[in-house]
């Protein structure tokens, strides 16, 4: 009687955990496929759900950590209830016995417990979570004395090493603007051009300006002691339309350029040269961008340490813009 009593328990404790595995792991998918536009117009007709989501959504940190700690839970309450099943059904306990019975089960916990939930919260998250937003109240008040000071110490750690721009605010932010843009286009606001150019500021905006460089030593140029013949010709060799220029006999010293159209209009023996404007390594390509728009600049030199590691063109980061997934380095200074 009393191992049927075990039994049972055991059983009740693996369902109570397989249940939060698929909460906890099903709202995290879910909380950012939600519609923050909706959230706002249903919290203003005093919608309490509504309320509760859209007050996660501002604090999206704590959401994502209480979700953590309930996946931790639910893990800890089903290695409890198969070691403890498995005592029951085979009278005694040992480490071999409770791996085995857990590598039995693990195919059923990842299909009910986090593959299944998923699925199902991404494709209808806000009337699931909507419909358990209390019982996700309930577990952030609940694991709160761990939550907190578990996100002040994430806050601390990422202003410390300087990745504050990555942090879950952040991202949900950028993940807000992306939906309202798809809202947007699929309600005819946006057209097509303008729907690639928002998802590719977003996409491009945190990237740093190294990635799209042209790296010093594949830089096509030549020296400010050459004449413009010299350019002209260099430039009919490599079939570039400006030439990069570097200074005196330092190859790497990059801090200027000339156009061949310029070159072919002027009869003057020097040349005019265009300055690059300098950037620190650490720039991003947004900044960049702006930087040589308002200049009215078509190349930058990429700085690090002091010393010149590349060249960025303007001209390659508007063709990201429009298309994000493309390497667009702007090759006419390209030797590779």
């Amino acid at each position: 009687m009393t191992d049927w009593i075990q039994g049972l328990l055991a059983f009740g404790l693996f369902l109570l955990g397989l249940r939060c595995s698929a909460f906890f792991s099903g709202s995290e998918t879910g909380f950012y496929r939600l519609s923050i536009p909706r959230l706002h117009i249903d919290s203003r007709t005093g919608d309490a759900p509504a309320t509760r989501l859209l007050w996660f959504s501002r604090n999206p940190s704590y959401f994502v950590t209480t979700c953590l700690i309930g996946n931790n839970v639910a893990n800890y309450l089903i290695s409890a209830a198969v070691g403890s099943g498995a005592e029951t059904l085979f009278g005694r306990s040992s480490d071999t016995l409770d791996l085995l019975s857990t590598l039995l089960m693990a195919p059923v916990i990842f299909q009910f417990g986090e593959l299944l939930p998923k699925t199902i919260y991404y494709l209808v998250p806000y009337s699931f979570l909507r419909r358990e937003s209390r019982w996700f109240q309930f577990a952030f008040y609940l694991f709160f004395p761990v939550t907190w000071p578990l996100v002040q110490l994430i806050g601390l750690v990422e202003r410390w090493n300087g990745t504050r721009e990555s942090s879950p605010d952040v991202q949900m932010g950028r993940n807000q603007l992306l939906m309202l843009v798809q809202h947007g286009r699929s309600e005819g606001v946006l057209t097509d051009l303008q729907t690639r150019l928002a998802n590719g500021l977003l996409q491009i905006a945190p990237q740093s300006v190294i990635q799209s460089m042209i790296p010093s030593s594949r830089v096509l140029g030549v020296s400010d002691l050459s004449s413009r013949k010299e350019m002209l010709e260099f430039a009919r060799k490599y079939g570039v339309s400006a030439v990069a220029v570097y200074r005196g006999t330092d190859e790497n010293a990059w801090y200027g350029y000339a156009f061949v159209a310029e070159l072919l209009l002027t009869e003057r023996e020097l040349p005019l040269i265009h300055q690059m404007l300098p950037f620190p390594a650490e720039t991003s390509k947004l900044e960049a961008l702006h930087r040589l728009q308002v200049a009215d600049a078509s190349y930058g030199a990429v700085y690090r340490d002091g010393i010149v590691v590349g060249v960025v063109a303007r001209n390659g980061l508007v063709e990201q813009i429009f298309r994000p997934s493309a390497v667009a380095m702007g090759r006419l200074f390209d030797a590779g």
